[in-house]
Formats: C-alpha cells, sequence, structure tokens
C-alpha cells in the first residue's frame, strides 16, 4: 500500500542527509570525514528503502528492517567517534577509523542474530546518552560545538520517542522529520565558522 506522507518525510530526510554531508563535512580530513559519511549514509539508505518499501514495494521490508539496525549499530558507532573527534578537534589515525567501523559492523551482525534483537532499541539510546554526555563535557570547556550536539541528541532522542506524538503526526514520519532536524544540527556543528571565537 502506497503511503504518500511517508514518501515524502523519507524523501525528505534522504536528500537532507546527502545535502548535509556535501555542505558541512567538506572541510574535515579524510577518516572523520567518512565516519561522518557512514552515519549520513546508513541513515539515508534506510530512508531511501523505506521510500521504495511505501510506494507499494512490500517485499522490501525485511531490508528495510535490516537498514534501520545498520544506521542504529554501525551508523552509532561512527557517529559516537566522529563527534568525539570533532568535540576534542582530532584527527582519526587509520587505525581509529578501522576499529571504529569493525566494531560497528561487529554489532549490527551481533543485532541479526535472533536472540540478540531484543537488545536492539537499547544501542541507539545508549548513543544518545554518550553524545549527550560529550557535548555537555565540551559546553563545560566553553566549546561552541557542543550546543549544536546537544540540539542534535534532543532530537534523535525524540526521534525514538515518536509513537509519543502519535495524536499528532504519524510515528514513521515524525522519526523522519526529527531525523532531518539532527542532521542538519549535526552539520551546523562542524560549520568550520562555528569554531571561530
Amino acid at each position: 500500500m502506497m503511503i504518500f506522507s511517508h514518501i515524502l518525510s523519507g524523501s525528505i530526510l534522504a536528500g537532507a542527509g546527502v545535502g548535509v554531508f556535501w555542505h558541512f563535512f567538506g572541510r574535515i580530513s579524510l577518516f572523520n570525514r567518512l565516519l561522518w559519511g557512514f552515519f549520513i549514509l546508513t541513515t539515508s539508505i534506510a530512508a531511501l528503502v523505506g521510500v521504495l518499501q511505501f510506494a507499494g514495494n512490500e517485499s522490501l521490508e525485511p531490508l528495510h528492517q535490516s537498514t534501520i539496525v545498520l544506521t542504529d549499530t554501525l551508523g552509532v558507532v561512527c557517529v559516537i567517534m566522529a563527534t568525539y573527534a570533532l568535540l576534542n578537534q582530532r584527527t582519526l589515525s587509520l587505525f581509529a577509523f578501522i576499529a571504529t567501523v569493525f566494531s560497528g559492523v561487529f554489532l549490527f551482525i551481533v543485532l541479526l542474530l535472533p536472540d540478540a534483537r531484543v537488545f536492539t532499541p537499547i544501542v541507539p539510546s545508549m548513543g544518545i546518552l554518550v553524545l549527550m554526555l560529550l557535548a555537555v563535557f565540551s559546553l563545560l570547556q566553553r566549546n561552541k560545538r557542543g550546543l549544536w550536539i546537544v540540539l542534535a541528541a534532543m532530537m534523535m532522542g525524540l526521534a525514538t520517542k515518536a509513537e509519543s506524538f502519535s495524536s499528532l503526526i504519524h510515528p514513521t514520519d515524525f522519526y523522519h522529520y526529527a531525523t532531518t532536524i539532527a542532521l542538519w544540527f549535526f552539520g551546523k556543528a562542524s560549520d568550520w565558522r562555528v569554531g571561530i571565537k
């Protein structure tokens, strides 16, 4: 069954992911940029597969669920390390990059196992908590980027609570729009002008 509102909100999220990455992350070092790319790319791919599913391709539902798990594992691990590097002005090494990606892929594979699927919602929640702690610590050091990370983490937190807003908007659409705003906040955090005193 075609659901136009989901197609629209999913398309906006997928497009915003590409736009945010293109606009904000061009100036940072390669491995840092790749981690941001993995986070944003997995989010955009999950949204795009969702658009195709909501356009009437019901057979894509298992793939859509898998891409959501990929976003909640590899994507979350990558954004935590990328945020840590951003807030601390670190250039990541090849080893740190590979270790981060390996950890995310390992977590993804584990959560695909039938017995481990029950833990899937915990990973993004823990990731949001870590992001919030990183951001608050940076704010204590008067790092302006921390404010944008706080806002991004708050929007990601709201996105995970989409069901609570079902009386106002469909949870799927709320998730898409809240995540779109979170991506923009992450982009603003990486903007080189934010770091200027």
